[in-house]
């Protein structure tokens, strides 16, 4: 008993222990002007528990003994304190200006967010999931105001049409080093192929690799002149930093699934509408009820009978060419360095297996960078990123070569070829409808691309006067290669033929740039902060390529021994080069920090025209003013930042994509003579010298406004843009008898102009809370102010300033019934038929004309993202989504509930098939019928809005939960590890929208590449 009174009291001493070595610590927090600070985070460090200040600054908190509390706010430098035996604390925090002096990336060189006078967006990579996007431009979707990125392919690598406010493509620049737009994709030579090959550019680069991307909107991409009418995107990749060895893994593994089709008619359904509309075209060639006066009593036999339907067995065709797809994505850096030494090394393994059956996409990629600083005033770079990029193209796509059904994608195929057909007839031979080729079949079509890249970077960095005046050289070579090999078995039937044919094609590339360029950076007197660029570059681009097309191979044999084929060959190749040369000036002057005046110029050369009109000067200049640090706004507490801006600029474009100098080349046909004993390859003229056509220029102007406000926890920007595009780049037709059918000239004018912002807001910090938001807009309009000389106007168009992206149309309001008693009277006679569309009498004169043609703008109204993080104690979670909203598209899963196809028997339909109009079962019907066998040409030869469709949507980008756990929560283990980190990440998971059947962003309806949703299970590690 005694024994466990002493254990008893003993529990107790050792159980308050703790209390006897804990105290309580209460304090103030203000800022530097002594006003309270709420919702301070006070946390001691090494222990979970702590607190945030109230709204008058104050706090109380119970710590150990010799505690260390960790204060930090946003917008505020973090402290440590040391507590020791204090009890009351005043504690002053500073404000954190490294928001405002985060570096912004610009044409040679790079700016304070805070000086910065022009419109640039960054875009930081490290916020965005890259678990499932293979490429650069994947990451950009909705991320930047002024950045359209709609993707157009959702295909392994597919494409992202980028453009800058409302441009095309822009420019690519990498580390200094000018890339190629697009990726290098060799054709299939004379062979036709079902193909659609749609991928992104920068394929080589591994999006991990990637440190930030800013984009140039207005006259900052002056500073490049050529090439930059349509802005600048900068990458900027990673490199090493002084310190211990970094080594860093992240893996993740995903499930890629397809959005739904609209779903073909099964067997029994479609051959019941084969019968209803097969008998409606009867009742309309035949001019019986509704379609004339006479009455049906019989004469008419179905296509299909009661037995042939009810046992008729479907075939799933789309189960033959979609399939569910996966990607293992795996990186691997290692980087570090020190003082005189920095390193950075990394490899890829990209592998995904695309949604459609041979399809597919697998990349092999390598970085390194090393810095070395030979001597004080010496520091050499060198880098190199290789990449190994094995394709599977699939065989579908629309339409190949305007070669109509018989060269249909397989897609395409899957949903035209009937429900009751089988995959195999009788005797084993894949099954054959019309001129279709059979989905089935055309998956043994064997189609590959391999293609590999080099981008090489030496820098030269000479430091000639310390800290003010300094020389750097680089040279960066670009070089890619790569090779199709293309082969379509004998027992395929393609194109309306049985024959085997195949084509090797090999396409390769070398960008070169070489810079040189002296920077001079002064403080003078604390008054004027000058930075100075003065340089000098040359660009060299060569092409080559060539394709060797042939038919009749042994199928056992195809590409392998081209030279057993004993059919057609048809051999073809090209070679091409570029050069462009360049000086270019850049100034900034900092006064007072209060006024930033910028300007550019640059003088660029191009192979492309005739002396006089070679060399073109691209100037820009831009002004700041940040007002808030005027005096009469310095005691406003709340204001960090409140900058307004303006630009003004001009750059060019010599992409003509001819020659305008006089050349020759072969015809290709070979002319033969003395019985077939003489061969002569004639050569032809294709242009003549055109000295009088110069350069494209485009005028920027732009005006803005940045703003950081409560402590930084709200910062964003606005900006109003208009730019001219004028002496454009184009054709014109010739005289009569001439040998050209057009000449290039310069002429037209075109103006974009809008306004996008950007919004970034810290919503709420706690302790172990918190909620940030990015929001950005674009909204831009692009509008003809000049046609091209003797541009013919179609009669219903609209003269003066119009919209570039017009669409004429014919307003309809429902279908006509069978007794007409809808029809309003201003119907045309030859459209007077039910069934038919009502024509919408715009003008009320009671008849249609071309002045009931409407136009309506296919530029959406508005582009937005929006994402939102929330972080709990060690959980994350990323929501982000982006939207077009104010946009109509044709809807080609309507075009495909066609009565006219199935009436012939000659095609599949879909569920929308129900919604067509027919006098037997469905009087009531939305779609048009058979009347649509009328050829009526309406006024002008313009359409109508039958199948047109509201696509705007909001779709669901990116879902993505994490956890993470610090390294010094594990034990021994902390001792090597930093940080783990496990995620689970949706893209595409939704998307909201009134367009049916099909995607609202990419064309899927005549068989392109299908959207996909994926699904993703992250890792990540980094070792210390």
């Amino acid at each position: 008993m005694r024994k466990k009174l002493i254990i008893g009291i003993l529990c107790i001493l050792i159980g308050t222990f703790p209390a006897f070595a804990q105290q309580k610590v209460s304090g103030t927090v203000t800022d530097a002007r002594g006003d309270a600070l709420a919702g301070v985070s006070i946390v001691e460090k090494g222990a979970t528990s702590g607190t945030i200040t109230d709204a008058d600054g104050k706090f109380t908190v119970t710590v150990s003994q010799g505690a260390v509390l960790h204060v930090s706010y946003i917008g505020y430098v973090a402290q440590e304190i040391t507590v020791g035996n204090q009890t009351q604390l005043q504690i002053t925090m500073e404000e954190d200006l490294q928001l405002l002096d985060e570096v912004v990336v610009v044409g040679y060189g790079t700016v304070n967010k805070k000086n910065l006078t022009t419109a640039i967006s960054k875009v930081k990579p490290e916020n965005i999931s890259k678990a499932a996007n293979s490429s650069m431009a994947q990451l950009l979707v909705g991320q930047a105001a002024g950045l359209q990125a709609t993707v157009n392919s959702a295909q392994p690598g597919g494409w992202v049409n980028l453009s800058i406010r409302g441009s095309g493509m822009p420019l690519f620049v990498v580390d200094g080093v000018i890339m190629p737009t697009t990726t290098l994709e060799p054709g299939a030579g004379a062979l036709v192929t079902p193909n659609y090959i749609n991928r992104s550019g920068l394929a080589g680069i591994n999006p991990e690799d990637i440190e930030s991307i800013e984009i140039l909107k207005d006259a900052s991409a002056a500073i490049y002149g050529i090439g930059a009418a349509n802005g600048v995107i900068l990458v900027t990749t990673k490199k090493g930093t002084a310190g211990n060895v970094k080594i860093n893994y992240e893996g993740n593994v995903s499930s890629v699934r397809n959005y739904s089709l609209p779903r073909p008619l099964n067997a029994q359904e479609y051959m019941n509408y084969v019968n209803i509309f097969n008998k409606e075209a009867y009742l309309y060639n035949n001019k019986f009820a509704p379609y004339g006066d006479k009455e049906y009593a019989s004469g008419w036999s179905p296509v299909f009978d009661e037995t042939e339907i009810a046992n008729a067995q479907s075939t799933n065709w789309l189960s033959h060419v979609l399939q569910n797809g996966s990607i293992s994505n795996h990186t691997l850096t290692l980087s570090g360095g020190s003082k005189n030494i920095q390193y950075y090394l990394s490899g890829n393994y990209f592998d995904q297996t695309g949604t459609v059956i041979n399809s597919g996409m697998e990349r092999y990629s390598i970085k390194s960078h090393i810095a070395i600083q030979v001597a004080p005033f010496l520091k050499f770079s060198a880098g190199i990123n290789y990449n190994q990029n094995n394709y599977k193209n699939s065989p579908i796509g629309g339409i190949a070569n305007n070669r109509g059904t018989k060269a249909a994608g397989a897609l395409q195929a899957a949903l035209r070829l009937p429900s009751c057909l089988p995959v195999k007839d009788e005797n084993g031979n894949y099954t054959l409808f019309i001129d279709s080729p059979n989905p089935a079949a055309m998956t043994h079509i064997e189609d590959n691309t391999q293609a590999s890249g080099a981008n090489i970077l030496f820098t030269a960095d000479v430091n000639i006067v310390k800290d003010m005046l300094s020389l750097k050289l680089l040279y960066g070579n670009n070089s890619e290669n790569a090779h199709r090999s293309t082969y379509i078995p004998s027992y395929v039937y393609f194109d309306q033929m049985y024959k085997s044919r195949g084509n090797l094609g090999e396409n390769r590339l070398v960008n070169q740039t070489m810079e040189a360029t002296l920077m001079f950076s002064k403080n003078m007197a604390n008054i004027v902060n000058t930075d100075i660029v003065l340089g000098v570059g040359r660009y060299l681009d060569r092409y080559s390529g060539m394709n060797v097309s042939y038919d009749e191979q042994y199928d056992a044999i195809g590409n392998d021994d081209i030279g057993a084929a004993s059919g057609v060959y048809t051999p073809s190749s090209y070679r091409a080069e570029n050069e462009k040369r360049s000086q270019f000036l850049r100034a900034n002057f900092d006064i007072l920090n209060r006024y930033v005046i910028a300007g550019t110029v640059r003088r660029d050369g191009t192979d492309k025209f005739f002396p006089g009109k070679k060399y073109a000067w691209f100037p820009s200049v831009s002004l700041a003013w940040k007002l808030s640090n005027e005096a009469f706004l310095s005691d406003i507490s709340w204001l960090n930042l409140l900058k307004i801006r303006a630009s003004y600029g001009k750059t060019g474009s010599d992409n003509l994509g001819s020659s305008l100098y006089g050349s020759y080349s072969p015809t290709g046909t070979h002319v033969l003579f003395d019985y077939n004993a003489q061969k002569y390859v004639p050569i032809v003229v294709n242009g003549v010298d055109y000295p009088d056509v110069t350069w494209e220029k485009t005028i920027m102007k732009n005006a803005g406004i940045d703003f950081y406000v409560f402590n930084n926890r709200l910062s964003g920007s606005f900006d109003l843009f208009r730019n001219d595009i004028t002496d454009r780049l184009g054709y014109d037709n010739t005289a009569g008898l001439s040998m050209f059918a057009a000449y290039p000239i310069n002429g037209s004018h075109i103006r974009r102009q809008g306004w996008d912002a950007s919004l970034n807001s810290k919503n709420i910090i706690l302790h172990n809370f918190s909620w940030t938001s990015l929001l950005t807009f674009t909204k831009y309009q692009s509008l003809w102010i000049e046609r091209m000389p003797n541009y013919d106007y179609n009669l219903y168009e609209k003269r003066g300033v119009v919209t570039t992206n017009a669409w004429y149309y014919y307003k309809t309001n429902g279908i006509i019934n069978a007794d007409k008693s809808n029809m309003p009277a201003s119907q045309p006679v030859e459209a007077q038929i039910p069934g038919y569309p009502i024509l919408v009498d715009k003008n009320g004169d009671g008849e249609i004309t071309v002045d009931d043609v409407e136009m309506w703008d296919t530029t959406p109204d508005l582009y937005f993202g929006l994402g939102n993080t929330f972080r709990y104690k060690n959980f994350d979670l990323d929501i982000f989504l982006y939207s077009q909203l104010g946009v109509e598209k044709y809807n080609y899963a309507l075009d495909w509930a066609n009565p006219l196809d199935m009436a012939s028997n000659v095609s599949n339909s879909n569920i929308y098939a129900d919604r067509i109009w027919n006098s037997q079962t469905n009087p009531n019907g939305t779609l048009p019928g058979v009347a649509l066998f009328s050829s009526v040409s309406l006024p002008g030869g313009v359409g109508t809005d039958i199948h047109v469709q509201d696509a705007s949507f909001v779709r669901v980008r990116n879902i993505t939960l994490g956890y993470n756990l610090n390294g010094s929560s594990l034990g021994f283990a902390g001792n090597h590890i930093d940080n783990i980190r496990i995620y689970l990440d949706a893209q595409n998971p939704f998307v909201f929208t009134k367009f049916e059947g099909t995607d609202p962003e990419i064309a899927t309806g005549r068989g392109q590449y299908p959207q996909t949703r994926i699904f993703s299970l992250g890792f990540k590690l980094s070792f210390k």
